[in-house]
């Protein structure tokens, strides 16, 4: 399962490795060297790489189209200026806790900048120009689109399993552990579709591990589609674009109404206890006749007469269908043998009764 951290180490070595490439012209072609500083301060940003982002943003800054650099070549103190920098990302990108040397590192980098003359932009992580945040959300697309083919692929899988054995929960589990790293995106709700598919594989694996239910007809169905769904947005994601909802989203939202309506939500979908209604009250008891008391006799003391019965409060928990009680398949043959040793015990002294239950 590919995380947000390893889409970034990932990135930034590619995006490193281009700059040092690059820089060790003696002619940089700034054009060049300011698409991969872009890249890598997307890259951080989507991170929440701070440190990266801010000294990935001031080399972007430098080396701009219509700076010093594009417009009169490379003088040899910018382009120490440049060289110097790039190590210090390539420092930076190594150190993602809290560590004073290397926030002295960055200092340093942006200072070098400062007294080179270069005005730096200002450091709050995720201030962007309108250009800055569509190139975040290109990458990120990409990203999504990584993500997707190999959550597609765990569905793939998670199917072939479940074919052979429909209560193969750990095949459910995989596949909700693999999309997790993008379900948890802060981004992934600008991508509606992807986003919808996701939460209803979440919502609906969920459910069918509460039920104990074999995956398979209309179960094995919000698989296939969810996968045929995820399949079909790649190539927009690859191209840069959102996807668009399709025949296997509509079939996915069919079910997932359908699924929830008749077994309620898992644990990732209660809704919560404000939002739920309550349940009716029950009517109340009529009246009870009031019983005379006949007089005490002198001397016996007096025994007040019992309080009448409390009726069922109105806010007392809504009846539990007994399909969600009932044991089934796996489950039902573990409890079967939990309880088997009471049921011995209990029938010890009937032999014909412990031979019916041997049978």
């Amino acid at each position: 399962m590919t995380t947000l951290a390893e889409f970034f180490e990932r990135e930034a070595a590619s995006s490193l490795e281009q700059l040092r490439t690059l820089t060790a012209s003696s002619a940089p072609v700034a054009a060049a060297v300011h698409r991969a500083a872009r890249a890598l301060r997307g890259s951080a940003q989507m991170a929440r790489e701070e440190r990266v982002y801010r000294a990935a943003l001031a080399l972007e800054t430098a080396v701009k189209p219509g700076g010093p650099a594009a417009e009169s070549g490379w003088s040899e103190a910018g382009l120490r200026c440049v060289r110097a920098a790039v190590e210090d990302l390539a420092v930076l990108i190594e150190g993602s806790e809290p560590s004073p040397e290397l926030d002295g590192r960055l200092r340093a980098s942006l200072e070098r900048w400062q007294e080179a003359g270069i005005e730096m932009p200002p450091p709050a992580l995720g201030q962007r120009a309108p250009a800055d945040a569509l190139a975040d959300m290109r990458a990120f697309r990409a990203y999504a689109g990584r993500e997707l083919e190999g959550i597609a692929a765990a569905l793939e899988e998670g199917m072939r399993a479940l074919r052979i054995n429909p209560l193969d929960y750990e095949a459910i589990k995989t596949i909700l552990r693999r999309q997790r790293a993008l379900r948890g995106a802060a981004r992934l709700e600008e991508i509606p579709v992807v986003a919808e598919i996701l939460r209803a594989v979440e919502d609906l694996t969920r459910v069918m591990v509460r039920l104990d239910v074999a995956v398979k007809d209309e179960w094995f169905e919000v698989l296939r589609s969810a996968r045929e769904g995820l399949a079909a947005a790649v190539p927009a994601l690859a191209d840069d674009r959102d996807p668009q909802p399709s025949s296997a989203l509509t079939r996915l939202r069919h079910l997932r109404t359908e699924l929830l309506a008749r077994h309620g939500a898992g644990e990732s979908t209660a809704a919560p206890a404000a939002a739920r209604p309550a349940p009716p009250a029950r009517p109340a008891a009529p009246a009870r006749p009031a019983v005379p008391v006949p007089p005490a006799a002198a001397g016996t003391p007096t025994v007040p007469a019992p309080p009448p019965p409390t009726p069922q409060a109105a806010t007392s928990a809504a009846p539990v269908p007994i399909e969600l009680l009932e044991y089934r398949g796996a489950a039902a043959q573990r409890r079967a043998l939990e309880q088997r040793p009471d049921q011995e015990r209990a029938l010890a002294a009937g032999p014909a009764a412990r031979a019916a239950l041997a049978g």
